[in-house]
């Protein structure tokens, strides 16, 4: 009953990580047909989803949760990572007022990652849990604030301003900024929370930043263009600003010096083009009859050739040293270019 799919393939990822191959390969040894399955007493070969989720082990007592989110601590659902304070129903928190926010939360994230812990003491020392809990914190908080959030406010801005339609998805921006978070962004999270490489880069991360630099600016940028153009300067100049500001954050700036440099390259070229080339002057050949153009020469030599091999018997034929050598600089001039030295190509 594992979630599978494009937008969160817990079951594929689960499937390429560590703990998936070690299933796979040990899944005979972990007493799986026992009615009590408890971590640390009945098996440490290898975790499956209930190990990590549901099942008892030997830090709990054995205790048993049915609700697979208890040791989840953050949420990476919605657009925007959340961490994962729940109420007394079992409902994230979403009250940013601190206060407030207290008052609310019966089982906070603390205590959800300290339960999540407990299972990973099993088989791992605690420097590695640590260590993996902060570059997993890392790399959630990177994708929030480099893509994430800029995202939804490129998109809430174009809503705000009635550059989008109160209708959804009948823009292509829409689709656009769905499959960054809900496809490309949920895979990248997914990926990095169960240790699955492939799924937090190739199939994560780098899509994500693909369709955000290559998809979601260039249209925000179109739909300005197309504002301007019917009236809507004020409307247009502010997400143009808002984008501008985005991308002149340092964990964009890479972007903008590459597209510089591809555009000053692009000039370059076009310049380079429009200049025209002059052409050295031909140099004649050395038996030239004076007043005579190496066009002609060139010609006179050809008919030449040609005579002296339609005499048959008794022509004189050049050796062939005399043709290796002279023949860059014949082909050369039919061409009507310098007489090069063979290896010109």
């Amino acid at each position: 009953k594992c979630h599978l799919g494009p937008d969160h393939p817990q079951k594929e990822i689960y499937e390429e990580s560590k703990h998936g191959v070690a299933y796979r390969d040990l899944k005979d040894h972990m007493n799986l047909n026992s009615k009590e399955w408890v971590l640390g007493k009945d098996y440490t070969q290898a975790p499956t989803c209930a190990t990590c989720h549901m099942s008892g082990n030997t830090q709990n007592d054995g205790k048993i949760t049915h609700d697979p989110g208890r040791r989840i601590s953050w949420t990476n659902r919605p657009p925007i990572s959340q961490v994962m304070d729940t109420d007394l129903n079992g409902k994230v928190v979403t009250e940013t007022d601190p206060a407030k926010r207290q008052s609310l939360v019966a089982h906070s994230w603390e205590d959800k990652r300290n339960e999540m812990k407990q299972v990973c003491s099993h088989c791992h020392t605690p420097n590695y849990v640590n260590a993996f809990h902060k570059q997993y914190d890392d790399f959630v908080v990177n994708y929030n604030e480099k893509f994430a959030k800029p995202g939804k406010k490129i998109m809430d801005l174009l809503a705000a301003q009635s550059l989008l339609t109160k209708t959804q998805f009948d823009e292509e921006i829409e689709w656009t900024w769905f499959y960054l978070w809900h496809h490309e962004g949920r895979r990248a999270r997914h990926g990095a929370s169960m240790m699955a490489p492939d799924y937090a880069h190739w199939h994560g991360m780098y899509e994500v930043a693909e369709r955000f630099y290559m998809e979601l600016i260039p249209m925000a940028r179109e739909i300005t263009h197309h504002a301007r153009e019917n009236g809507q300067a004020d409307a247009a100049a502010q997400v143009d600003e808002l984008i501008d500001s985005i991308l002149a954050r340092p964990e964009h700036e890479w972007f903008e010096k590459q597209k510089k440099l591809a555009d000053d390259a692009a000039a370059n070229t076009t310049a380079a083009v429009a200049v025209p080339v002059s052409q050295p002057p031909v140099e004649p050949p050395l038996d030239t009859p004076a007043g005579s153009s190496p066009e002609e020469a060139s010609t006179g030599n050809e008919n030449s050739a040609a005579n002296e091999s339609s005499a048959g018997n008794g022509a004189e034929q050049p050796d062939s040293n005399s043709l290796r050598d002279d023949s860059p600089r014949e082909n050369s001039l039919r061409n009507g270019a310098p007489a090069g030295n063979g290896n010109d190509v």
